[in-house]
């Protein structure tokens, strides 16, 4: 699938700027609307025209709504969490997570969750606003809309990035008016115009050290999750549709009379008092389609197992999601979802860590901090699971004594955050030693350091 431009000059001017807007316009765009009007309900059901008067429903099964809340949901409806791997970063990291914190890095990293399960891939922007406040609080992340954002590489076999390019439009004298943002990794150029045709307006440098636009992929195909699913969802509710039509239809059955001829005064009475006196050798019988409701369903069935398998997303009104499951059994369940889940995070985690070289950038600076230091981050992942405590408790129970403390807390569900779970536990050991009297040996040590210097 097609989400980036590749340039055949590499040069920002008026000129690439409009190649690459229509390439986009024409080649990119209409495959993201689309797949946005099925994550809204809006796609079209394509149906035979029904005579006039008779039941013609287009009813919408929204499971492409299902598939990206419940992906998104797993994989990331868990924020994700930084830790030091020595104490050298602990300090710069904790300023990193004061700037995550302010500027909401849970909800923007599952907003571009979601548009990586609906587009195949998300964007997010980092602006330093101005004003004159410290540096860490003027820093912004924002969502923007893959409609409106692409990147564009080199034609070299590495494809490397050369820029990324975020437009609007809007109206201004009665006239819709461009304007194009270009991010490169020094200058931020802004285009204004009309149509494709946009001038340079002005060339600032942005001191963020990298493309400031942070491209994610869905995975290496750039697909979302219901890509290659469209047609089975529309045939589930075009299904649907046609099987109402047919319920419908029995509803407003048509009433053939046979030898005789029935009045409007007749026909009225029989309306009224729902009884018919016919004459002799007359009959009245229902027209109704002849239906077969098994068929339907299994139809149905069948396209919802198709549509489940395919995506690797799971059917959470099965029943056997309500029992309880052992944990083999969880795991084969949700198995396929897992794979869903890992080719994300991997996508993800690159995101992550550019983002976080793009701050270590920003405060080098202010904090004496340096890009390296990102390879002393870990960033984790979680599951979004319901708790089983009892689960939990037979790991820590099991584990106890085998693997690293931080190894058996990283497991437990109730632990969110590790590196404050492992100084709580310190503290309190150290305050269990102080209640009976065991760190007094510290002070009678001092105590003879200092006679002993006398």
């Amino acid at each position: 699938m097609i989400y980036q431009i590749e340039a055949d000059n590499n040069e920002i001017n008026s000129l690439n700027l409009s190649k690459w807007l229509l390439e986009f316009t024409n080649r990119i765009l209409p495959e993201r609307i689309r797949l946005e009007e099925y994550y809204d309900g809006k796609n079209k059901i394509d149906k035979q025209g029904a005579v006039n008067g008779r039941p013609n429903y287009s009813i919408n099964v929204n499971m492409a709504k299902y598939i990206t809340d419940v992906a998104t949901g797993y994989f990331i409806g868990k924020p994700v969490t930084y830790e030091a791997k020595n104490d050298n970063t602990g300090t710069i990291l904790d300023k990193i997570k004061d700037i995550n914190k302010n500027c909401h890095d849970d909800e923007i990293d599952y907003q571009i969750a979601g548009d990586m399960s609906v587009f195949g891939i998300g964007y997010q922007l980092i602006v330093v606003k101005e004003g004159t406040a410290p540096l860490e609080e003027r820093i912004v992340f924002k969502r923007i809309d893959p409609k409106r954002t692409f990147y564009v590489t080199d034609n070299t076999v590495l494809r490397e990035p050369l820029c990324a390019v975020y437009y609007y439009t809007y109206r201004k004298n009665r006239q819709l008016k461009n304007t194009a943002y270009v991010y490169d990794k020094e200058n931020l150029y802004t285009f204004d115009g009309y149509g494709y045709t946009l001038q340079l307006a002005s060339v600032e440098p942005h001191n963020m050290g990298y493309i400031p636009i942070l491209q994610t992929l869905n995975n290496d195909d750039g697909y979302g999750d219901y890509f290659s699913i469209t047609a089975l969802l529309d045939s589930l509710s075009l299904a649907l549709s046609n099987n109402t039509d047919d319920l419908q239809s029995v509803a407003n059955a048509i009433l053939a009379a046979s030898g005789g001829t029935l009045s409007d005064e007749t026909i009225e009475n029989i309306n009224k008092y729902r009884t018919a006196n016919l004459p002799v050798g007359a009959d009245m019988k229902w027209v109704i389609k002849d239906l077969n409701p098994e068929a339907t369903k299994q139809h149905i069935e069948k396209l919802l197992d198709f549509i489940f398998q395919i995506s690797l997303v799971p059917d959470l009104s099965d029943d056997q999601f309500a029992g309880n499951l052992s944990g083999v059994a969880m795991e084969f369940k949700m198995w396929g979802i897992d794979q869903l889940r890992s080719a994300k995070e991997k996508k993800f985690r690159k995101t992550l860590y550019q983002r976080l070289k793009i701050l270590l950038h920003l405060l080098q600076y202010r904090l004496k901090s340096n890009i390296e230091l990102v390879n002393d981050i870990k960033i984790n992942f979680y599951k979004n699971l319901p708790e089983n405590m009892a689960q939990d408790y037979d790991i820590a129970k099991n584990l106890s004594g085998i693997v690293s403390l931080r190894t058996l807390l990283s497991n437990i569900s109730v632990v969110e955050n590790v590196d404050e779970e492992i100084k709580q536990i310190q503290k309190e050991k150290a305050q269990e030693l102080d209640n009976y009297g065991f760190n007094n040996n510290n002070n009678l040590n001092e105590a003879d350091n200092a006679e002993e210097e006398e």
